[in-house]
């Protein structure tokens, strides 16, 4: 077996599509005035908010064999049902200044799709790898998500696509967006970064370095509505201007969605429109001022968000970092580090008992786990 090197590391009804177009334009008034950025809770949700951080503790870095093993950028990572974390990697290509052109559109497609498999399942405990699979799908895997019920959902920046696979098959099962075609209406994407699906099969699309939006899809793959426009940094913008929106989490039972978005340096949290449809893309809590740097993944457990950031270059340097934030109220509770200093953190998962946390990095390419105290 072969074993990762590791530093230390329902049926759902689809409204009609009139109904939904009147609801969006609901929807998007509201981003025409400020909207509200706090939820402020009550003293009992704050000693519970307390209560819950102290039993969780913070991230404590874990040991893993250190047996090499040939992972290229890890873009994604991502746990299943079993708890095992499943890593998203590019083998032998790399992402650089060469990879498009001014208008997104890939240059290397007569390279050929990444030839070695670029999902890996590992073992939780060991890091042997358990099963891998991939070769010739993907040119330049970026986002990973593994579903309640076992699917497997990707994107890749290079095809501008994403795809869904069920569990032990390689033949994808859906199939959104136009091959190597960047685009901005409702049949294309423009490297789209991130996906995040409900247990109903509910999903959304994170589309993000080009077009800056989030789109929200019924779980047979048509499109219900989106949010976003395009953000500056020059100036302050309201919670739907996204600047890449690198990560995405669903928090289901608070029906809530969580964007990192990445060049505005926030995490912002958006009502999830699960419960209802109308509600969907309101805008309930952004990160604090305590929270800085550029956030690339974000996840979540019961009242908790994690984020990875990396370097800023903006007023001062900004080390990269994890963060503990409350899904609440978007307060800052803790920071926490690996024991040499993440590099280049692209991503994160948690297990589904909320002890244990994966960092994905691209450059070294790491996984790098952590344990709960």
């Amino acid at each position: 077996m072969q074993a990762v090197n590791i530093l230390c590391c329902l049926f759902v009804f689809e409204p009609g599509l009139a109904d939904l177009s009147s609801k969006w334009n609901n929807i998007r008034s509201r981003f025409e005035k400020p909207p509200p950025l706090w939820f402020m809770p009550t003293s009992l949700q704050r000693e519970e908010i307390l209560s819950d951080f102290e039993t969780s503790g913070k991230p404590k870095e874990s040991s893993w064999p250190d047996v090499p093993t040939e992972l290229g950028q890890i873009s994604g990572v991502a746990v299943d049902m079993f708890d095992r974390p499943v890593v998203f990697h590019r083998g032998p290509v790399t992402w650089d200044s060469t990879s498009f052109d001014i208008s997104h559109r890939y240059r290397k497609i007569a390279d050929g799709p990444i030839d070695v498999d670029t999902i890996v399942t590992l073992d939780p405990v060991t890091g042997d790898v358990l099963k891998s699979w991939g070769s010739g799908l993907f040119y330049m895997p970026h986002g990973l998500t593994v579903d309640v019920n076992g699917n497997t959902w990707v994107t890749d920046v290079a095809l501008h696509q994403i795809f869904k696979f069920k569990p032990n098959s390689t033949k994808p099962a859906l199939i959104l967006g136009r091959r190597f075609s960047p685009g901005s209406d409702e049949n294309h994407f423009c490297k789209p970064t991130s996906i995040a699906v409900a247990s109903t099969g509910t999903f959304y699309v994170a589309d993000g370095y080009c077009n800056n939006r989030i789109m929200m899809y019924s779980s047979g793959g048509t499109l219900i509505g989106q949010i976003g426009r395009q953000g500056s940094q020059l100036f302050p913008n309201m919670l739907d201007q996204f600047l890449i929106p690198h990560g995405l989490v669903l928090i289901e039972d608070q029906d809530k969605l969580c964007v990192a978005d990445r060049e505005n340096s926030r995490i912002s949290c958006f009502n999830a429109g699960l419960k209802e449809l109308e509600r969907f893309g309101e805008p309930l809590v952004v990160s604090d001022t305590k929270f800085s740097g550029r956030p690339y993944g974000i996840t979540a457990h019961g009242s908790r968000i994690f984020a990875v950031t990396g370097s800023s270059f903006g007023w001062g340097i900004q080390r990269p970092k994890g963060y503990t934030l409350s899904a609440e109220n978007g307060k800052v509770i803790d920071t926490w580090n690996s024991l040499n200093g993440l590099k280049n953190p692209h991503d994160i998962a948690i297990s589904s008992d909320g002890n244990t946390l994966y960092v994905a990095e691209i450059g070294p390419n790491v996984l790098t786990k952590f344990d709960l105290e």
